[in-house]
C-alpha cells in the first residue's frame, strides 16, 4: 500500500477499498479498516488534515495485528511543523548562496533560525540516500562552491541532481515516487 498521495481525496479513495489490501506488517487482508483523520497544527487557526490512519483490527472477528499505517498528503512531512515546499526553499536559498540563519528565515517566514542547523543536520544524514539515487552525482563547480560555502558543496550537488530527477516541486514528487518520507 502506497503511504504518499496527491491529495486527501486519493487518500480518502483508497481507504473506501481497503477490503482485499494486506496489512504492511501483519501480510493479513479484509482487516484494514479507516481508522480517522491527522491533522497537523497551524498558526492562527485550526488543526488542518493532512491524512489519514488505516488500523489492522483486533478487534470483534478480526485477526490483525493492531497495528495502524499513516498516510499522507505528498507535500507534507512527517514529524516536520513545516512542509516540504519550505524545506524545498531552504535548500535553494543555501544554493544561492545565503547564509543558513537567513535561508531558513526566508524559507519559513520565522523571527529565529533555531531551527535551521537541525534540518541541515537531518539533510546531511540523508545525504548518501539521496546521493544513490542519482548513483554519486559529480561535484559540479565544487571550487567555486568550496571558496562561496566551504561545507556546502555537496549539498549543492546533490540536490542539482536531485532537482534534474524530480523536477520541481521536489519534496511531494520525491515522496511520490519513492514512497518514503523526504526528511
Amino acid at each position: 500500500m502506497r503511504i504518499y498521495y496527491a491529495n486527501l481525496q486519493a487518500i480518502e479513495q483508497q481507504t473506501r477499498q481497503l477490503d482485499n489490501v494486506p496489512c504492511r506488517h501483519c501480510r493479513q487482508s479484509n482487516h484494514l479498516m479507516s481508522h480517522g483523520f491527522i491533522r497537523k497544527k497551524q498558526v492562527g487557526a485550526e488543526p488542518a488534515a493532512v491524512g489519514k490512519r488505516v488500523f489492522c483490527s483486533n478487534r470483534k472477528q478480526h485477526t490483525g495485528c493492531g497495528r495502524t499505517v499513516q498516510l499522507y498528503v505528498d507535500s507534507i512531512v512527517r514529524y516536520l511543523h513545516h512542509a516540504g515546499c519550505r524545506v524545498t526553499a531552504f535548500v535553494l536559498a543555501l544554493m544561492a548562496g545565503m547564509t543558513i540563519q537567513c535561508a531558513y528565515q526566508c524559507a519559513t517566514g520565522a523571527a529565529s533560525a533555531r531551527n535551521a542547523h537541525r534540518w541541515l543536520h537531518r539533510l546531511r544524514a540523508r545525504m548518501s540516500i539521496y546521493r544513490s539515487l542519482s548513483q554519486r552525482p559529480a561535484l559540479q563547480d565544487a571550487a567555486i562552491a568550496a571558496a562561496h560555502r566551504p561545507g556546502q558543496a555537496s549539498l549543492r550537488s546533490t540536490f542539482q541532481a536531485l532537482l534534474q530527477r524530480f523536477g520541481q516541486p521536489l519534496c511531494p514528487a520525491y515522496q511520490s515516487q519513492l514512497q518514503r518520507s523526504f526528511l
